[in-house]
């Protein structure tokens, strides 16, 4: 959903402030980006948040991300995309589903990439797979993992899961599944996506 609101001759009293900011509660889908435009320069703030200001026409726009962050790991990702959290005892796991594109996060107590890439290939069926050792730079951060490549009754389909590695002794795994075309070839929303994620991601120290 996107639309466009102009206010114009807005005249209120007071600088910008937001109000009734909450906490972020990372268990719950992150509340719609508000883009608001001053003077030429961008504020973002979250949806339900009140801007004031002083005699300033003021333009307001749905912003074409949210910001997942769950204090260790922060991202931006499309507004359109859903949101779901499922938790049990030593597992977290937050799923971003686009139309063609997945991001999955996830915290471990105990477990490691290779025992993930075993049970999701288990789940296809072990002889629809090809595993593959992959890599990306996301921000600051060149990470590792392996590359499930789906080849199920004709639908081609990847999964990278990437290990962010902390020094907590929690797994965690940054996972993007793409609906390829006949080719292999990764989707447009796939493509954007990752670049909004490599640009925005930032790690806790």
């Amino acid at each position: 959903m996107k639309f466009s609101l102009t206010l114009l001759s807005l005249f209120l009293i007071g600088s910008i402030h937001f109000v009734n900011a909450q906490k972020a509660d990372p268990s719950k889908e992150p509340k719609a980006g508000m883009v608001v435009t001053v003077n030429g320069k961008d504020y973002k703030i979250s949806e339900g948040e009140k801007v004031q200001h002083d005699g300033n026409t003021i333009s307001v726009t749905l912003a074409n991300s949210k910001t997942f962050n769950n204090g260790t790991v922060s991202f931006d990702y499309p507004t359109s995309f859903g949101f779901e959290y499922e938790t049990s005892f030593g597992y977290k796991n937050w799923t971003f589903d686009g139309n063609n594109f997945v991001i999955m996060y996830f915290e471990i107590a105990e477990g490691t990439v290779d025992g993930f890439v075993e049970e999701i290939s288990g789940r296809f069926g072990k002889q629809n797979c090809k595993i593959e050792k992959t890599s990306l730079k996301l921000g600051s951060r060149e990470l590792f993992g392996k590359r499930i490549n789906v080849n199920l009754m004709g639908e081609r389909l990847t999964l990278d899961l990437l290990e962010i590695k902390m020094k907590d002794g929690i797994t965690r795994i940054i996972a993007f599944q793409d609906s390829c075309d006949e080719y292999g070839n990764a989707t447009d929303e796939g493509k954007e996506t990752i670049k909004m994620i490599d640009k925005s991601i930032m790690y806790k120290k």
